[in-house]
């Protein structure tokens, strides 16, 4: 049994348009299933190897669980490269549901199936009188995701935002950053104006700040009537330090045609400077404008 493979397993879209039972009937089912088999083997011949019996079962759903485990990743995977890859083709929008669809089904999955194990695992306290752990790798409680499931679920949120923005009226996209107190309105404004001419139907990408370049933006946009996207930093969906950082690889994401990012050179600029390099890195156009000094 600790050679069993689950390469042969059901493919997730399989599960994509089915409900997954709710949590207090897969817990109250798996807790009965373990009172009968207490009741069962318990004070008979076969009380000697209920230890081992609980120990495998339960292994082998934590051993399932990774397995949908990788698979969610990789799907997570694909979907980064087809929103690198974006062309507006129905083909790759197609593809990039279907591997949205995937990837979520799969998350609720593994999380049913973290359930089962855990229930099963307390059903083997209660039993024994000894702790289940896994044979390999750790158990990690439910819905406390690792640093790999947090990214595969930020590009499922950068996926929804492509298509938001693919259900509005067509533009070419400009994300403009900078730090908290870049204030020089004059030469925002002629920087915004010199792009509106370049590009007539254009939309920006703002964080949604009320001070600084943000600000700025949003009354340039209003006064010249431009559209704008807001892709805001998730602060508690990441923390205070990670967010702003996958704000910028929300924006990337999102391609737009180029990235203009507003310095205050009294200010940090760790942030705006991070997204400049990854947009550049993507092979997006940056441009850096420093406040003039006074």
């Amino acid at each position: 049994m600790d050679n069993l493979s689950f390469d042969d397993g059901y493919s997730a879209t399989s599960f994509a348009n089915s409900e997954i039972p709710a949590e207090e009937a897969i817990s109250q089912t798996f807790t009965a299933i373990g009172n009968e088999l207490g009741d069962l083997m318990l004070d008979t011949g076969l009380e000697g190897v209920l230890e081992q019996l609980s120990t495998r079962w339960t292994s082998q759903v934590h051993s399932l669980i990774g397995f949908y485990e990788r698979q969610r990743d990789e799907a997570a995977r694909e979907i980064k490269d087809l929103i690198a890859s974006q062309d507006g083709s129905e083909i790759q929008s197609n593809q990039l549901e279907e591997r949205t669809s995937q990837c979520r089904a799969l998350d609720g999955i593994i999380d049913a199936l973290e359930l089962v194990r855990d229930t099963m695992a307390s059903n083997h306290s209660i039993m024994t009188g000894q702790t289940w752990r896994p044979h390999s790798g750790s158990k990690r409680t439910r819905h406390n995701a690792t640093g790999a499931v947090l990214e595969a679920r930020d590009y499922l949120d950068a996926a929804e935002k492509v298509r938001a923005l693919e259900a509005q009226p067509s533009g070419t996209l400009v994300a403009v950053a900078g730090t908290a107190n870049f204030e020089d309105i004059e030469q925002a404004f002629t920087v915004l104006d010199a792009c509106r001419e370049k590009y007539d139907d254009l939309k920006i990408i703002t964080g949604g700040n009320n001070r600084g370049i943000d600000k700025i933006a949003a009354a340039w946009a209003q006064a010249r009537r431009v559209d704008v996207v807001v892709q805001r930093p998730e602060f508690k969906k990441h923390g205070a330090k990670r967010a702003p950082f996958m704000r910028n690889d929300a924006v990337v994401a999102m391609k737009p045609k180029g990235v203009l990012v507003f310095i205050n050179p009294e200010d940090a600029n760790g942030v705006a400077m991070n997204l400049l390099q990854k947009a550049e890195a993507a092979g997006i156009a940056g441009k850096r404008i420093v406040q003039a000094a006074r």
